[in-house]
């Protein structure tokens, strides 16, 4: 028998069936698209995003069959903060908006204003801030509101609706919508109420019942199990937050193992036995996977995005020539800061209002030299993440890396010089291995805590020869951002203004 997980992500769906025994047996994946509008709009075709994961699970469950490994259950791992509105036949009525989506500005403000950022932290574990999913519940246009929309999903409920499931949400990624009470287990009836009084539609987002992950939410029907290709029965479990599911994929261990991934967003994960304490106010956000195992993450918004653009300004059309262009940073360091701040800070510094930057250019500066910066960039932020959660008591262990960013090795050892930091690289699918491992906790073959390891290829250490001018260029990153925030509120609300003027 095997377990199957689906990781559905902002830029991609990942589907991958593994053995009892951790073994990968076939993985598949397609990349998506994000749409994009002038007035903020970050959004997906929801129903694309759909059929692709049933695609990709249907591939994956004929191969592991045919091996002898017919799947038993499936798992689920999503992006965090994104969320859809459906109709009274769990049909979407828009696209699903991610956290990159900027619309939630005002309703953030309004919250802040009623409760204040620390009562926001306090209950929900996570900052406040206009990425989360119910400040674009609260920002949504007619599609978003009764009589078109009845309730919201997140993109792993929105799959279990449409195989004939309860739609629950699980603890973790209802956390990451900004409106859950942490410790209660529940739909905080404070911030949506709030929420409510100019946006009363937001209430419908408490419709959704809350599980921990790793709970069983049903088992397929046969029409259903047909079209996806598996057996009838099949069990579907909660899964979790990408992040989270990536962490268990990874072999997190709380005090032991943390994972850093370096995907479209950059992300630290951290596991404690118990909500950690100390950190209202920190930027850092916290949630329950169960009652007994809880995950604390920072990251910044732009991690491989930031990259992606890069590319594409140098003319790299491709994904191929991607590669190539990140295959050939300069050798040796440059004299060059690359502030990767182009969807706002990091969640420490929680500042929206960030924007990149690059300082040091001159007329000599080259493309290589450009392209190793960026990929410093992620190393100062990892070690400024490392750094706030061991400040803040919270132990990370050895640092376990995943995500696309592993595969080349001459960047993630740029990375582990830039952060001064031993990287061990995890290769295999993490985010689809934690989900499927999460169906095998829920069908009782695992205990979370007690998961197989990954394979984990040689690590990346620093370079001992640089590691005394990384530890200047640290430094001055922070100083380089600290030095551009005011400029950059000032470029922030010069845009308002201009897009306003011009909207008129």
């Amino acid at each position: 028998m095997s377990l199957l997980g689906i990781d559905i992500g902002t830029s991609g769906v990942r589907a991958a069936a593994f053995a009892d025994d951790g073994r990968l047996l076939a993985v598949r994946a397609e990349r998506t698209y994000l749409e994009r509008s002038a007035d903020g709009r970050v959004i997906i075709d929801m129903t694309a995003l759909a059929a692709a994961a049933e695609r990709l699970l249907a591939a994956v469950a004929s191969l592991a069959a045919s091996s002898g490994d017919a799947v038993t259950a499936i798992g689920l791992s999503s992006a965090g903060e994104a969320i859809v509105p459906v109709d009274r036949s769990g049909l979407p009525t828009d696209g699903a908006v991610v956290g990159l989506d900027s619309r939630g500005g005002p309703a953030a403000a309004e919250i802040n204003k009623e409760l204040g950022a620390a009562r926001v932290h306090a209950v929900t574990g996570q900052p406040l801030h206009p990425m989360y999913s119910i400040y674009k519940i609260a920002a949504g246009d007619g599609r978003w509101r009764p009589p078109q929309a009845a309730g919201y999903r997140g993109l792993a409920d929105f799959l279990l609706g449409r195989w004939g499931m309860p739609p629950v949400m699980n603890w973790a990624s209802a956390a990451r919508t900004g409106a859950f009470d942490i410790e209660a287990g529940t739909w905080s009836t404070e911030i949506i109420t709030v929420a409510a009084q100019s946006a009363p539609w937001a209430e419908l987002l408490a419709r959704s019942a809350t599980i921990p992950c790793g709970t069983p939410v049903g088992s397929l029907g046969d029409a259903t199990a047909t079209r996806l290709g598996v057996p009838a029965g099949t069990t579907v479990v909660a899964g979790a937050h990408d992040q989270a599911s990536s962490y268990l994929g990874s072999g997190g261990r709380a005090g032991k193992f943390s994972t850093f991934s370096f995907g479209s967003s950059d992300c630290m994960a951290v596991g404690t036995d118990t909500r950690p304490s100390g950190i209202t106010g920190s930027g850092l956000a916290t949630y329950p996977i169960t009652s007994s195992h809880w995950l604390t993450i920072a990251g910044t918004a732009a991690g491989g995005w930031a990259l992606e653009w890069y590319a594409g300004l140098t003319g790299a059309a491709t994904e191929d020539e991607a590669r190539e262009l990140l295959d050939h940073p300069a050798e040796q360091p440059p004299a060059l800061l690359v502030l990767p701040y182009l969807a706002g800070a990091n969640t420490l510094d929680n500042d929206s209002h960030a924007r990149g930057s690059i300082a040091g250019l001159t007329l000599d500066t080259t493309k290589p030299q450009l392209t190793r910066a960026f990929l410093e960039a992620a190393g100062y932020e990892l070690r400024y993440l490392v750094d706030a959660f061991e400040h803040t008591g919270i132990p990370v262990g050895s640092v376990r890396v995943v995500g696309g960013g592993v595969a080349n090795r001459s960047a993630l050892q740029i990375r582990a010089s830039a952060a001064d930091l031993r990287l061990e690289p995890v290769t295999a699918p993490t985010s689809a291995r934690g989900a499927a491992f999460l169906a095998g906790v829920g069908t009782g073959i695992f205990r979370l805590g007690h998961l197989p390891e990954p394979e984990v290829a040689p690590p990346c250490a620093p370079e001992p020869a640089h590691r005394a001018w990384y530890a200047g260029q640290r430094r001055a990153y922070r100083q380089l951002y600290e030095a551009t925030r005011p400029i950059n509120e000032w470029l922030f609300r010069a845009g308002s203004a201009n897009a306003a003027g011009h909207g008129r």
